[in-house]
């Protein structure tokens, strides 16, 4: 699902900070890590106070403090959320992070999936636990996303995992004879996923395109999001795996009242639908992105055509499931969930907080992605709203989106390696 744009120059450093261990070099050196950019500063003083001009990002900017290193206020967080909430970064050095969730006990482990090495990592408290819950194969390393974006991808707890421990996860092998993506199931024991059982295999992947997240349905059936693996000819056939929305009995076998007999087919005509999400109503969500145009937000029904390859976009014709919103211009819409927390105000109590990826390599705001945004999906047309979004300088693009058992939201960003958490303050 990676939108790939020509890569900025990253910007030249006009000399080495000399960290001569003023407190104005140390705090421009943190802020500049936390906008995710580049920095270099050159400092001296001037008439009894310390003076800098920091290359940040390719722009320069002066900053001074008292000779005695009082303090200056602080940057803003280069996340922007309404008022009433604060952003923070809750964890660093993951390894191109993908999807993540908590389990549903309540407890505060985060799992994290990291795309090419393949582990499961667990976060308690803000602490990244150097033991991995598990690590499956992938066999893909480096160069990412140019080489692509197979490996570790959805990840989702049992409905009874209090009492089976199970976990599921999706994840694209590159493999002698191709690669393939797989929906793997892993029991939890004593914190670590072990006898892992292969649920489906063999389904085609390409470098991009590929298997890539899954829900549990509150029918207790496991819901599969696949690409096309772009072979668009086989996007229609009811038979094929891909370009569909898969409906998956928790052992793997083909639920018997599937819409069509003798498949996992639950929907067709995908491009490359990212993620999905069960409301509140038991209505079914998905996002779809577009090839170079209208991405698109689609309500999910049993045996419906959302036309791929041969319609895109909203349209008329009976035969074909209508979008319920198209961006005109590509946002690359990623993660989601419906909020069921109480600590946000009242207002955003099962709305939709879907991210908004963007383009990669891009440096700095985006105009209508690198965003969550709230949407009300009771209305026609649902209505946005931003809820956070992006003021990073330098690269970054959020990818998927927990809600912990407190009630707030955590975002992963791929190419930061980091998770941010967002919460009220009231």
């Amino acid at each position: 699902m990676i939108r790939r744009r020509t890569r900025a120059t990253p910007p030249a450093t006009i000399g080495i900070s000399a960290k001569t261990g003023c407190v104005v070099g140390e705090r421009t050196e943190r802020a500049a890590s936390r906008l995710g950019v580049w920095v270099s500063e050159t400092c001296t003083t001037v008439l009894g106070r310390v003076v800098c001009l920091v290359i940040v990002g390719g722009g320069a900017i002066g900053c001074g403090g008292a000779g005695d290193g009082d303090p200056l206020p602080p940057p803003p967080f280069p996340i922007r959320v309404p008022e009433g909430f604060a952003a923070e970064i809750f964890v660093e050095g993951l390894e191109l992070p993908t999807s993540l969730t908590f389990p549903p006990d309540g407890s505060n482990r985060l799992f994290v999936n990291e795309l090419q090495t393949g582990r499961i990592r667990v976060v308690v408290d803000g602490t990244l636990l150097p033991d991995p819950f598990a690590e499956v194969e992938t066999n893909t390393t480096g160069n990412f996303p140019v080489q692509g974006e197979n490996g570790l991808l959805g990840i989702a707890f049992d409905p009874d995992y209090t009492v089976n421990r199970h976990v599921y996860v999706t994840h694209a092998v590159r493999t002698d004879s191709g690669t393939f993506g797989r929906v793997v199931r892993l029991t939890d024991v004593d914190g670590r996923g072990e006898d892992p059982t292969v649920l489906l295999d063999g389904i085609p992947a390409a470098v991009g395109h590929q298997i890539e997240s899954l829900t549990p349905g509150p029918d207790g059936m496991l819901y599969v999001s696949v690409g096309d693996a772009f072979v668009e000819e086989r996007v229609q056939d009811p038979a094929s795996s891909l370009g569909k929305i898969l409906r998956v009995a928790r052992d793997g076998t083909i639920p018997g009242d599937n819409p069509f007999p003798g498949s996992y087919t639950y929907a067709l005509g995908f491009r490359n639908a990212f993620d999905l999400a069960f409301a509140p109503d038991g209505r079914l969500w998905a996002t779809d992105n577009g090839p170079e145009r209208d991405d698109e937000l689609n309500e999910i029904v049993a045996g419906g055509n959302f036309g791929w390859p041969d319609r895109l976009g909203a349209t008329a014709e009976p035969e074909f499931v209508s979008p319920r919103h198209v961006w005109s211009r590509i946002v690359a819409p990623a993660g989601m969930l419906f909020y069921r927390g109480t600590q946000f105000p009242s207002r955003y109590r099962d709305k939709l907080f879907l991210v908004l990826f963007g383009f990669t390599f891009t440096q700095g705001p985006s105009e209508l992605s690198k965003r969550i945004q709230a949407v009300d999906v009771t209305t026609d047309p649902p209505q946005f709203e931003d809820f956070a979004v992006y003021d990073f300088l330098g690269l970054g693009n959020p990818l998927d989106i927990a809600e912990g058992p407190g009630g707030s939201l955590y975002l992963s960003d791929i190419f930061q390696g980091r998770i941010f958490r967002i919460w009220y303050t009231g």
